[in-house]
């Protein structure tokens, strides 16, 4: 695999925060956002988006400053996201952006904001290939807290929410059944992150 050079720093730089095994910080809800602070986080994503065309490559979205802020303190603007990503107009294009970004939340934030995603899919106001690329993002991103903690009950009933959604695509569907809840893929992760010299100690 080949793994992006600018991702393998940011890596390093929160390897502690990666492992599925350390405690998480005590759960907060997060501050409600003013409107100025939604609207200015909401500017700061059109501008990496702006410049930003191919997500799939990891490098192209680390290379923005404002991205790796984001990306390295979700928790501050978890709140703004969640308002962000409920908005009708907003492309797909910039909510998958934020998508990326939130993926360093800790367990209980990452539940929280992936449950926003997925009423507004069923409210209509996002499409579902979005909310299947920010649950289903490549190993070498973020915390991978649902596949890290699928044990976990408030986990478990996301992925039953996911799993009931009929827009699910067949091939997450069955990551789901056969992978993440089986534990499977919770050792697929351990086992990458030895690949690339950075072990979870359990």
């Amino acid at each position: 695999m080949n793994i992006p050079g600018i991702l393998i720093s940011v890596l390093s730089a929160t390897v502690s925060a990666c492992n599925p095994q350390t405690p998480s910080p005590p759960y907060q809800p997060p501050k409600p956002s003013t409107m100025q602070e939604i609207n200015q986080f909401a500017g700061t994503i059109e501008q990496i988006g702006s410049r930003v065309k191919r997500l799939d490559l990891a490098d192209e979205l680390f290379a923005e400053t404002s991205f790796r802020d984001i990306y390295e303190n979700p928790q501050a603007y978890l709140a703004s996201a969640s308002a962000i990503i409920a908005r009708h107009g907003v492309s797909a294009h910039h909510k998958k952006i934020i998508g990326y970004a939130m993926q360093q939340l800790p367990p209980e934030q990452f539940v929280m904001f992936v449950t926003a995603m997925t009423e507004s899919v069923e409210q209509g106001t996002t499409d579902m290939e979005t909310l299947e690329t920010t649950v289903f993002t490549p190993l070498n991103w973020g915390r991978q807290s649902l596949i890290g903690h699928y044990q976990q009950p408030i986990v478990q009933a996301l992925l039953a929410r996911l799993l009931a959604m009929p827009q699910l695509s067949s091939v997450n569907r069955h990551y789901i059944r056969d992978d993440i809840l089986t534990g499977k893929a919770r050792q697929d992760f351990l086992d990458y992150r030895d690949m690339i010299g950075r072990p979870v100690y359990e």
